[in-house]
């Protein structure tokens, strides 16, 4: 139970630090502009591929860890 909430927890904060780093958000401005050139109103859009993209990352992570502390639990007990 404890190596299940280690895992998640650290796997959660070093995937979002690597997809903090690693990925680029390119979202998505547009703007609606009035006759005289003021602008109306502004639409921002999200990056669903970003969001995929950190979620995998996120993902592997927690995987990773919870592997590396199996494998450091099974060293540990022989």
């Amino acid at each position: 139970m404890k190596k299940g909430w280690v895992s998640l927890i650290s796997g959660l904060i070093l995937g979002l630090i690597i997809s903090f780093f690693t990925l680029d958000y390119n979202g998505w401005k547009m703007q609606r502009i009035g006759e005289n050139g003021e602008v109306i109103n502004t639409i921002n859009e999200l990056d669903f591929d970003l969001i995929t993209n950190c979620f995998l990352i996120v993902f592997i992570s927690i995987l990773v860890i919870y592997i590396l502390l199996t494998v450091l639990e099974k060293i540990r007990k022989t």
